[in-house]
């Protein structure tokens, strides 16, 4: 009887440590997510996405949440975003994850503020018909009126990637 009690204190004491934690994310607020896939966005082309930013310097990120490289990024682009604060400066992410719920969810996890995009087929048709974004992490920087400027930017933990920002602003 007294093995039989063992057993279970051990098992119970397994299966309590063996439960991960839940943690509740939240989207920050300075984020702004917009899926692509929704069909009141269907009219919207990459053009218009840049367009909307014409004015300011533009970072675009194009990552996923099951890239690794992408994900270990994303607490330099915060970084980023803390130096260049109150600059005119439009951080826009462009996802191609395949699911909405995985891509909300990563975006509240790695803490990513800015423009979120959640891509669609004619938007990723259309940045890959100007960039050829065969790999991710990729990022691009346009200037305030809109030319590109580095189709093959510097990457968020390269700390050259905020001067070259700067000698933009």
């Amino acid at each position: 009887m007294k093995a039989l009690t063992i057993s279970i204190i051990l098992l119970l004491t397994l299966n309590v440590f063996s439960q991960q934690p839940t943690t509740d994310y939240t989207i920050q607020e300075e984020s702004n997510l917009v899926n692509l896939r929704e069909a009141k966005y269907a009219g919207v082309s990459f053009e218009n996405i840049i367009n909307k930013y014409k004015g300011k310097v533009i970072y675009l990120d194009f990552w996923a949440s099951w890239c690794r490289p992408c994900k270990n990024e994303m607490p330099y682009s915060k970084k980023m975003h803390h130096e260049l604060k109150g600059k005119d400066v439009v951080f826009v992410y462009m996802s191609t994850d395949k699911d909405a719920n995985t891509w909300k969810t990563s975006i509240a996890q790695l803490q990513v503020t800015g423009e979120n995009y959640l891509i669609n087929a004619k938007v990723w048709n259309e940045y890959n018909n100007l960039f050829k974004v065969t790999y991710i992490p990729r990022y691009v920087l346009i200037d305030k009126n809109g030319k590109v400027v580095d189709a093959n930017a510097g990457r968020p933990s390269n700390p050259e990637t905020v001067k070259t920002i700067m000698n933009l602003l």
